[in-house]
């Protein structure tokens, strides 16, 4: 980094100071330092000793006047990232992190897009209800049981939006998959039912 840019955010950072207050985010602010400018994307670090001061950087106000600050110094609307480390070396070791969750992010999406086409039929989803059972870890504990029966909440709604209820087998259909998930988690089917059918959704309960 030039001695040149170093002297110009030395000034952003006095000016961002001038508009924020408190003793920690003055100490966060002089621990801040210029990574580099790529485009307009400002890299700026933490040193890794100091990086559990980044809360306050990131706080909303404070967040907002680094961002005009630097709007003012440099001509641009800047898309500013905060990293921890200083240099070239942890910019890109950030980089490297952020794509591999974006390809794990992308990774999860495209099964559950294959998991949904495949679970297209309810014997598809009785089978994937016995399968989720199979892979839960300590099935004996109630803990863990309740965990599964909350997954399969979600997935059994999910699916009745996909695979409505038109005929009778379809009814008995889903009536065999509740008491499947009734007698993996040792509950009356009636109740499970319930709670699949008819309890309200958290989206509800906070209307």
């Amino acid at each position: 980094m030039s001695q040149e840019m170093q002297q110009a955010w030395s000034a952003i950072r006095e000016r961002v100071k001038q508009k924020v207050s408190g003793p920690t985010v003055y100490r966060a602010l002089d621990a801040l330092h210029l990574v580099t400018i790529e485009g307009e994307t400002v890299v700026l670090g933490l040193p890794h000793e100091a990086y559990s001061l980044v809360g306050h950087l990131n706080a909303p106000t404070v967040r907002k006047w680094i961002e005009q600050c630097l709007e003012e110094a440099y001509a641009f609307r800047p898309q500013v990232v905060i990293i921890e480390g200083t240099t070239l070396h942890d910019w890109q070791l950030y980089q490297r992190k952020q794509e591999e969750l974006r390809r794990l992010s992308e990774q999860g999406t495209r099964k559950r897009e294959a998991e949904s086409r495949v679970y297209s039929n309810w014997e598809a989803v009785y089978e994937q209800v016995g399968r989720k059972f199979a892979e839960t870890h300590g099935r004996s504990l109630a803990t863990n049981r309740a965990r599964y029966l909350n997954e399969m909440i979600g997935f059994v709604r999910e699916a009745l939006t996909r695979l409505p209820i038109e005929t009778e087998a379809d009814e008995r259909q889903l009536n065999r998959i509740i008491e499947r998930i009734a007698t993996n988690v040792d509950a009356p089917s009636a109740i499970v039912a319930w709670i699949i059918l008819h309890a309200p959704t958290t989206s509800e309960t906070e209307r």
